[in-house]
């Protein structure tokens, strides 16, 4: 007989086991599915609102590209306009009327006025290309904020 009250006390304490773990289960399933949906409701919204913000920062950077290209467009304006003033005088001044003895002058007029121009272009070169990487850095500093 002590055989068969334990099994069947065995058992009445294992159904029990049983009864406790189904419903720990079952809070365990609810929490679960309830974390899933509000993940999923989160997740969502996370997507529409990257898409708003998406196409925001879309809509920023093509005017900030517009707004650039105007700015790159006057930035060359100006520069032509200033290389074509400047072309229009020379660089070594004109000689002195008062001079008795041109040819005494230690340089070439011609050859050091070319030499001039071509050092004044390269430099202008270097000047043109720093101004409009100042005004590319000015435009994305303004589309960032």
């Amino acid at each position: 007989m002590l055989p068969l009250t334990l099994v069947a006390a065995f058992m009445a304490g294992g159904a029990a086991a049983w009864a406790v773990q189904g419903y720990r289960l079952d809070a365990v399933s609810a929490g679960y599915r309830a974390f899933v949906s509000t993940t999923a409701v989160l997740g969502e919204a996370a997507k529409k609102a990257a898409v708003r913000q998406a196409a925001l920062d879309q809509s920023k950077k093509e005017q900030a590209d517009h707004e650039n290209q105007i700015a790159v467009a006057a930035l060359h304006a100006d520069i032509e306009r200033l290389r074509n003033t400047r072309a229009a005088s020379g660089f070594v001044p004109a000689t002195a009327s008062t001079t008795g003895r041109p040819e005494l002058a230690c340089f070439d007029r011609s050859e050091l006025e070319s030499a001039i121009r071509v050092f004044d272009r390269g430099v202008q070169g270097l000047v043109d290309e720093g101004s409009e990487a100042t005004v590319n850095l000015d435009t994305a500093k303004r589309w960032a904020r």
